[in-house]
């Protein structure tokens, strides 16, 4: 597999961020992983560029090292190949172009890795079942080690294991091309905003219901908390993704609960700490607020620096779906104590 790098061409693509993606061709060959953490060595891409995939496959061990090198990296991945567009006038924003491509067999493991995950209309995801290449008597116990480590793979990758069945059902001498609609339902497409996991969790004399969500605009967690001598809280942790200052200086912080229908004002009784890549926002709430959280069918955090501001920083609001029963039980349970 060749893996070719994309950065900003002009001083204009430089000023204004973006502009880069890895275009990743051919046939996936045993090692392909090991150079491809080299690549990444060498070139230093940004976290949250796309990753083109143009493949039909080939080694199943190196298509999942390299899927986990995008999922380590913060990458997304899409189908075919995204490059400079000479045919057009040269300007301050050089134009570029998608090309469709495939992605089928092993490729698709490959594809998994992204965090976000995107099909463009005209290029084509396919599965079959996976296999060695030059199969013998002695490939038994290394094909049900090798499924072992696909399902794990998978499972690791937020995919439905219906992906598997699907992959299973189809001979490896042919290919079934797969719609887009059963690709979401499976989960995996995500788009540019994957659905938020809820999950249950204590720590440090502290309690929480966790939502977290991956989207164009980050890597995002929103909690409601309980802490012991102290009562609910909220918190939410925020990609800063460049925006410390803002999301530390505006003025104004708000919960807002289901999309933006009703919203809670915590700009003086709460803290804001930026910790790695992350900025922290730590609010403590009232039993009312916390009951109207548990019981939403969603909410998140702004920050404007005013309340004329028609823009925000923060997290927009994350659905409860998946989550309602834990938030629910959480705060019915701890109301009382």
């Amino acid at each position: 597999m060749e893996f070719n790098f994309t950065e900003p061409q002009t001083d204009a693509e430089r000023l204004f961020g973006g502009f880069y993606c890895i275009n990743a061709i051919g046939r996936i060959e045993a090692g392909d992983d090991a150079r491809f953490r080299e690549f990444l060595i060498r070139v230093m891409p940004p976290p949250r560029l796309t990753v083109y995939i143009n493949s039909v496959g080939g080694d199943v061990d190196a298509a999942i090292g390299i899927g986990r090198l995008i999922r380590d990296h913060w990458f997304s991945t899409s189908v075919g190949s995204y490059v400079l567009d000479h045919d057009q006038d040269r300007s301050y924003i050089l134009p570029r172009k998608h090309i469709t491509g495939t992605c089928a067999s092993a490729a698709t493991l490959v594809y998994l890795g992204g965090r976000l995950r995107y099909l463009p209309i005209g290029s084509k995801f396919g599965v079959h079942q996976f296999s060695f290449r030059n199969p013998s008597p002695d490939d038994v116990g290394r094909s049900q080690v090798l499924s072992s480590r696909i399902a794990t793979y998978v499972q690791d990758m937020g995919v439905s294991t219906g992906f598997l069945e699907l992959s299973s059902a189809t001979s490896n001498a042919e290919i079934d091309t797969v719609e887009e609609e059963k690709l979401r339902a499976l989960k995996v497409i995500t788009g540019g905003e994957t659905e938020a996991k809820w999950t249950v969790q204590a720590r440090n004399y502290v309690m929480y219901v966790r939502g977290e969500r991956d989207s164009l605009y980050g890597h995002h967690k929103v909690m409601l908390c309980y802490v012991k001598g102290t009562g609910f809280m909220f918190w939410a942790v925020i990609e800063s993704q460049g925006r410390e200052l803002e999301l530390t200086s505006f003025g104004l912080v708000e919960i807002v609960v289901n999309e933006e229908d009703f919203r809670i004002d915590v700009s003086k009784r709460c803290e804001r700490q930026v910790c790695g890549n992350y900025t922290n926002v730590l609010a403590r709430i009232t039993e009312e607020e916390a009951r109207t959280i548990a019981f939403s069918e969603s909410f998140g955090v702004q920050i404007r620096l005013c309340n004329e501001s028609p823009m925000f920083l923060g997290i927009s609001a994350v659905s409860t779906e998946g989550g309602r029963e834990q938030l629910q039980t959480f705060f019915n349970t701890l109301c009382a104590t």
